[in-house]
């Protein structure tokens, strides 16, 4: 076995996780249960998950409660590292609320942040100067979909 790959996941991973059940999100978390991926997380990222039972547009989702949230937390104190909130080294203009979890990637040295969000995806091409000062920063990080990771981490089992 490889050694455990080290990511961050966004919100919108964790939220699939919750919701679903099954998909990329779900094989994700449990690539993580599974000791394959080593998952990183800070305090605004439990916040941010907190908030979420109260976000206007997942009150349609009746079971998606508080105390599912809250279960949902515990398992994740249980299976993440969790560090302090990370300073901010680079700042991200297009979306600034994403810039927390691409300094969370950069403190701890993450190789994935695993994302649905366009914006941070965005960062992973040759346009823009926030990508390009990502790269430059941190040449080794990727930013990529559960699919992607999923894939990624599929092609490495095989070798």
């Amino acid at each position: 076995m490889n050694d455990p790959r080290s990511a961050v996941f966004d919100c919108n991973v964790y939220l699939q996780v919750m919701l679903s059940g099954h998909g990329a999100s779900c094989a994700c978390w449990q690539k993580v249960l599974d000791g394959e991926v080593v998952l990183h997380a800070a305090p605004f990222v439990l916040a941010e998950i907190r908030r979420l039972p109260s976000h206007k547009s997942l009150r349609r989702f009746c079971s998606f409660t508080e105390e599912r949230v809250e279960r949902f937390l515990e398992a994740l104190f249980d299976t993440a590292t969790l560090v302090a909130d990370p300073p901010q080294v680079l700042t991200f203009q297009r979306d600034p609320d994403d810039a927390a979890y691409i300094n969370l990637a950069i403190a701890v040295g993450a190789e994935f942040i695993v994302t649905n969000d366009k914006d941070l995806l965005d960062l992973m091409s040759d346009a823009g100067p926030d990508g390009t000062a990502l790269r430059r920063l941190c040449p080794n990080l990727r930013i990529v979909t559960p699919a992607q990771l999923l894939r990624t981490l599929g092609s490495e089992s095989s070798d």
